[in-house]
Order: structure tokens, then sequence, then C-alpha cells
């Protein structure tokens, strides 16, 4: 762990619900899947084919539609999502990717096909009046202060204070020789 943890608060918190702040997509993606719902009860003429078919896509888009709690701690990071929690210690990952929307936290020190399955994916909440909801800046300085630079390469990171061999800016490298494609 590095040593300038003072600076860090002890905890984070921060719910994120897509549909809501989305609301016109949300409409859009609702109404589509009754659409698609409706045309595979009259395909399959049967309506509880139709409710299989709108079950399965509300339950393959529940990321967008119900939402979602995380919570970063001195310990390491948990997710709440309406069917499952996630808890996952600092040291588990070794790969930090960060974007404008929210930062992937991966077990792999290199891009691998497990990434999505296996790597937890957290999202920056958008600012609304009377919630008390962290800044990305800030959750961005809570996760570099709590993982060691040392073993973690971190990807992405938009300004950088001060030089660091495992702090890379922009793209992820692809063959894993510690270069990106540019510098190649």
């Amino acid at each position: 762990m590095p040593e300038e943890m003072g600076s860090a608060p002890e905890r984070l918190a921060w719910r994120v619900h897509p549909a809501a702040e989305r609301r016109g997509t949300g409409i859009a993606v609702l109404a589509l899947m009754i659409t698609l719902s409706a045309l595979a009860a009259m395909w399959m003429e049967g309506a509880y084919w139709g409710l299989f078919a709108f079950g399965v896509l509300f339950l393959s888009l529940e990321a967008f539609f119900l939402p979602a709690r995380f919570e970063l701690s001195e310990e390491g990071v948990t997710v709440r999502k309406a069917f499952s929690r996630v808890e996952r210690p600092w040291g588990q990952f070794r790969r930090v990717i960060f974007d404008p929307v929210g930062v992937t936290l991966s077990p792999f020190a290199r891009r691998h096909w497990l990434e999505a399955y296996r790597g937890t994916r957290l999202r920056f909440a958008r600012p609304a009046a009377g919630r008390d909801t962290p800044a990305p800046e800030e959750v961005r300085r809570f996760i570099l202060a709590h993982i060691d630079l040392e073993e973690v390469r971190v990807v992405g990171l938009p300004e950088v204070t001060e030089p660091d061999r495992s702090v890379e800016r922009g793209a992820d490298d692809d063959d894993g020789d510690g270069r990106r494609a540019d510098q190649a």
C-alpha cells in the first residue's frame, strides 16, 4: 500500500441508476423490449413466450434498468446490484482502466478475454441535487491511494501529477511488452 493515504477519505459510496439518469433512452429501450416480446409471442403463438422474451431481455439489461451501489473502503471494493453482491480486496487487482464514464478494475495485468467476466466495473455517478455523490476525480484519487502502484498497471489516467513507470496515459498496450502501440 502507498504511504500517503492520509488525504483520502476512509470510504466513498454512491448509487448509479442509468435508466433514471437517461430517461429518454430508458423509455426507448423499454418500448423496443415490449415490441420484441410481442413479436415473439405472435411468432411462437403463445403469450408465455412473449413474457419469457421480456424476462430474458430485462435480465440481460438489468445493469441499465436497476440501480447499483458502489462502495470503496480501506479493505476494497463492494458492488451491490439487485441480484448480486461482489466484494473484492484491493490486492486482487492487477490493472486499473480509467475512462470517461467509469473505472474497470481487472485481476489481469494485461488484456484478457475473461476481463469482462472477472473484472469489476465502477460507473461514475452523475451529480444530482440533494445527493452526496463523489466526483470522478475523487474516485480516481481514492483508487490510486489504495492500490499498490508497484504491482498494478494504471491505464487511461487523464492527468498524472507525478511521473510513475506504472502509470500510462491513453490506450493499453496490445502485446504486453509495457509499451503502447504508438510507442513501438
